[in-house]
């Protein structure tokens, strides 16, 4: 939640092109505010404000640009990945269940997991806490901050976590981690995650415990996880026609998605 912005494409999976441009989606790409300019509540402000726009004001938006394209609101799906991802799962804990026919969430963050000064995510160190602090100190307070390109300020939201600053910036609420807000869950839309199974930046372990929790506390839920090789981001530039895994899976979030 410290770097990333709608734009950026490199963190727009290949597949996803094909994947709408078949079921002749729209896709409607939303910046929050960051951290640690901000905090948790501020993104969750932030995802409420967008589903209003996306009711109230996105028609008026559509015809103003081509006057023939009409959003079908009963069928959304909802998508992720990373810290999108804790965006995608935090907006189908509090919205009403009609609100999204699918879930897809690619190798979300679901908890507030902890990390060792010592871990090398990408094989690569974490920066040290004076590194950590300097930034901290550097911010000037009322900065208002919902876009960066990466790889600018990648590693803070690490280095948040490995020198225990995680909880002071984001906050600690019950309400702020799906993990911890799906407990209290009386639906849950159908969900698919993907996740690799190497992944060095969120532990795959994580995401087998909240569906595990999920699962638990609706016991009727449909929620899969997908957990092929590969590290955090894997999928960039996974198509269909390569991973039949992958075919099957977005076949089948299509049915629960535009199937009448």
């Amino acid at each position: 939640q410290s770097t990333g912005t709608a734009a950026y494409t490199d963190w727009f999976s290949g597949f996803f092109v094909p994947f709408l441009h078949r079921n002749s989606a729209i896709c409607v790409l939303p910046n929050y505010r960051l951290i640690p300019e901000h905090n948790g509540d501020d993104i969750l402000n932030d995802i409420a404000d967008f589903w209003i726009w996306f009711k109230e004001s996105l028609p008026a938006y559509l015809s103003s640009n081509e006057p023939s394209l009409e959003a079908d609101f009963s069928k959304v799906v909802i998508s992720g990945e990373s810290a999108g991802g804790w965006c995608a799962l935090q907006s189908v804990l509090t919205l009403p269940e009609s609100t999204f026919r699918a879930c897809f969430v690619q190798y979300p963050v679901t908890n507030a997991f902890p990390v060792s000064p010592d871990h090398k995510p990408f094989g690569e160190p974490i920066p040290p806490k004076e590194e950590l602090e300097q930034f901290l100190a550097s911010i000037e307070p009322g900065t208002i901050l919902s876009g960066v390109t990466p790889p600018a300020r990648d590693s803070v939201s690490m280095m948040l976590r490995a020198h225990g600053r995680w909880g002071e910036v984001f906050g600690e609420g019950k309400h702020l981690m799906p993990d911890t807000r799906v407990e209290d869950a009386k639906f849950l839309t159908p969900t698919y995650i993907l996740h690799g199974e190497d992944d060095t930046v969120v532990p795959v372990k994580w995401t087998h415990a909240f569906v595990e929790k999920a699962k638990k506390a609706v016991p009727e839920a449909r929620i899969r996880l997908v957990t092929p090789p590969g590290d955090h981001g894997f999928d960039e530039s996974l198509y269909e026609e390569d991973e039949p895994w992958l075919r099957e899976l977005l076949r089948d979030i299509e049915q629960d998605w535009i199937a009448v």
